[in-house]
């Protein structure tokens, strides 16, 4: 049975997302880039369940979609790079992969952390009803690209979800551009539509030497 499909600008279709992800099950959501596929983080059972569909190995910093910049520090052990690049670049098209805060759940402080804040003003409604965050990772399958449109979602995953929210189409269409602040100068680990002149820009360091 393919999972409903309801507009996200509805108060009702968000009553329900949370209802859902409070019992512990996967939603799909729009976001600025692609759709993405969502849990609750404490809700351990179905964070594997979301790999297993999405048919790929966890990633190596757990995904996590937030409201804004307020909650990096309840998240991750910012560093001062990081909190450069978010003033600069969210909420939009940026990934920052930082230290795991202390206080996370066991099963989620043992990898670094993968954080945005996505430039969505239509999915603050969810995020304010369940703390501010989700653990998120995008909308796609092995073999498959990312899903833009609740259309393309449900046909990757509508068997295995219980609501598939409707943004639209995704403004941009591509993920985002993902920096890991862990080292020290950081690393540009996924390209993007950020130039990667205004990251180390926004970062105050100098780009990295090409080796010839």
């Amino acid at each position: 049975m393919n999972a409903p499909i309801l507009s996200v600008r509805s108060p009702t279709a968000i009553a329900r997302a949370v209802e859902l992800l409070q019992a512990g099950q996967i939603i799909i959501i729009p976001t600025d880039t692609i759709y993405g596929i969502a849990v609750l983080p404490d809700h351990t059972e179905a964070i594997a369940h979301l790999y297993e569909i999405r048919n790929r190995e966890p990633e190596p910093a757990s995904p996590f979609l937030m409201a804004g910049a307020q909650y990096m520090d309840v998240l991750a052990r910012p560093t001062r790079t990081a909190q450069r690049l978010a003033r600069s670049f969210w909420p939009g098209l940026l990934t920052l992969i930082l230290p795991p805060n202390p206080g996370l759940s066991p099963a989620l402080r043992t990898l670094p952390v993968a954080l945005r804040a996505p430039n969505f003003p239509l999915l603050l409604p969810l995020f304010e009803a369940v703390g501010g965050f989700l653990f998120a990772t995008g909308a796609a399958c092995r073999g498959e690209g990312p899903a833009i449109t609740a259309r393309e979602a449900a046909a990757l995953f509508g068997d295995d979800v219980g609501l598939i929210l409707d943004g639209g189409r995704a403004p941009f269409g591509i993920p985002s551009t993902i920096v890991d602040c862990i080292p020290d100068p950081p690393t540009i680990q996924r390209r993007g539509v950020i130039p990667e002149e205004k990251i180390w820009e926004a970062a105050g360091i100098a780009p990295p030497r090409e080796v010839k």
